[in-house]
């Protein structure tokens, strides 16, 4: 029997790793978007948001799989963006990737803003709060690291009181401009752009997510 050398294994690991296939659908009311990786290549499309019904979505996917000749099969995860953000939008992409999981035998996952703002900042190891504005209100998942990365459920966060000294802050770009944010030391914060191709960072540090899936909603 033919055995391959260590090498030759690490790098079985990473061609399988880099051949992962998924697909991403992304609905919240911000940067709708779908994704698909497939062979190492990254396809994105950008979506009208408040799509309104299961089957708008379901046509601006398959019409997608076909325009970069790709066949959605079993090879294929779906990734579902849990919010926070449109209710609706996010329980129609739960909606559709149900449908293409009975139909193609796929499975299906989550992940969250909080968790894809995050990722770029996961290989400091550091602490990480990563904020989001949700109806005028603050809200804060902290991510700890101990041999490996946990964060928490999302909670109101009163920014006007003392922080940790040490930790990072990730904010979203789009409220990077609140007075509250100069009150922070400059140096601890981070601003978060939108980047669907970041889910393999959530992949390799384990923060995907596959049992319970609904909407993150914030009271």
């Amino acid at each position: 029997m033919l055995v391959k050398d260590k090498d030759s294994l690490n790098k079985d690991i990473e061609n399988k790793k880099m051949n992962k296939n998924f697909l991403i659908i992304d609905c919240t009311g911000k940067n709708d978007s779908i994704a698909l990786k497939t062979n190492n290549k990254f396809f994105i499309k950008k979506l009208q948001t408040n799509l309104a019904k299961n089957e708008i979505l379901a046509l601006e996917i398959v019409n997608f799989i076909k325009k970069c000749h790709i066949e959605l099969d079993s090879n294929f995860e779906i990734y579902i963006n849990s919010g926070p953000g449109s209710f609706s939008g996010i329980r129609i992409s739960l909606a559709v990737a149900k449908g293409i999981q009975l139909a193609k035998n796929t499975k299906t996952f989550s992940y969250n803003n909080f968790l894809l703002n995050a990722a770029p900042y996961l290989a400091t190891k550091q602490e990480i709060f990563s904020i989001q504005k949700t109806n005028k209100f603050y809200y804060c998942s902290k991510g700890t690291y101990e041999k490996g990365y946990h964060f928490t459920f999302p909670e109101k966060i009163d920014l006007n009181q003392p922080q940790e000294a040490r930790s990072l802050f990730v904010i979203p770009d789009e409220i990077k401009d609140d007075k509250i944010f100069k009150k922070l030391d400059f140096k601890k914060i981070r601003i978060a752009e939108f980047n669907l191709k970041n889910i393999d960072l959530l992949i390799d540090y384990k923060l995907i997510e596959n049992k319970l899936i609904k909407p993150l909603y914030l009271s």
